[in-house]
């Protein structure tokens, strides 16, 4: 299911004195199965055009299509499309509103018209991937839940709907260190278990770093690096012009670079620099040495 996305603009509050243009001129392409992290400062434009890619947004100066389907088009099924592309919200009291977690995860599949059997094997199945353990949880009621599990419920109703899109926009924002660790695990098994297009939209580099296969990067309305993880990372100086902290093994590695050790920056994660940090300081015989 690829998400095209062709000369897109978008206005705030268009024809007013307070009219702001949040996207310029935007092109890009998603195909079916990629890993990818949308990321930007505050007001880059990241989360509206996410919101463009499963309708909630419709254009009117450009084409988004959806499978080969203009969302602008009369003919275009919306409320199918929607149910393609899930979408999850940073902040998931705006997506949970029924009393019980059951309830709310079947809210979808109930929509769909699916029978009662189907919709209590796509719960069941859908709490499970988020883990969240179905006898436990299925009559919890929402506001009991912590703040790590509420996201968890959230992903699990859009799961329920069978998405071939996911669309996570701030997910891990306000979580502590554990329930951040957590979430990132469950998005990398839906992921490897579902075969499923991940759109993850964040402001976080160590995030994004541990997760996608691609990024892009937004700043004021714009694209402005696009490209395999390691590429992108690799330009944490860019990066950090327009306000986005590189992750912190990227900082050390270059640290380490200023003080004459010739190590890459465009490691990913931890193993990666300890492995290029031993090939630097050893030499033949065993011997170390450090810089001048």
């Amino acid at each position: 299911m690829p998400i095209e996305i062709e000369n897109l603009n978008h206005t705030y509050k268009e024809g007013t004195p307070f009219a702001r243009q949040a996207l310029f001129e935007i092109n890009l392409r998603i195909d079916d199965g990629e890993f990818v992290g949308l990321i930007g400062p505050s007001q880059s434009g990241k989360s509206t055009l996410g919101q463009y890619f499963n309708a909630l947004f419709i254009p009117r100066s450009g084409r988004v299509l959806i499978d080969g389907k203009d969302t602008a088009a009369r003919s275009t099924d919306l409320v199918q499309i929607r149910f393609d592309v899930g979408y999850v919200f940073q902040n998931p009291e705006h997506q949970l509103f029924k009393t019980t977690v059951g309830e709310d995860i079947a809210f979808g599949p109930t929509r769909q018209r699916c029978s009662a059997a189907v919709i209590e094997e796509r719960v069941r199945e859908a709490m499970a991937l988020v883990g969240l353990d179905y006898e436990t949880f299925y009559r919890r009621d929402i506001f009991a839940l912590s703040g790590g599990q509420k996201r968890r419920a959230a992903i699990a109703g859009v799961l329920a709907c069978r998405p071939r899109v996911l669309i996570l926009d701030g997910i891990t924002a306000g979580l502590d260190p554990q329930g951040r660790k957590e979430i990132l695990n469950v998005v990398k098994k839906l992921h490897r278990e579902r075969k499923i297009t991940v759109i993850f939209i964040s402001h976080s580099m160590d995030d994004v770093a541990r997760l996608v296969e691609r990024i892009i990067v937004m700043d004021r309305g714009r694209i402005v690096e696009d490209g395999p993880t390691r590429e992108v990372l690799g330009k944490s100086y860019r990066l950090q012009q327009i306000g986005l902290e590189a992750p912190q093994v990227i900082e050390i590695m270059q640290r380490l670079r200023e003080e004459g050790f010739a190590v890459p920056t465009g490691v990913l994660n931890v193993h990666e620099a300890i492995s290029e940090i031993v090939k630097e300081l050893k030499i033949p015989g065993g011997n170390k040495v450090g810089a001048n």
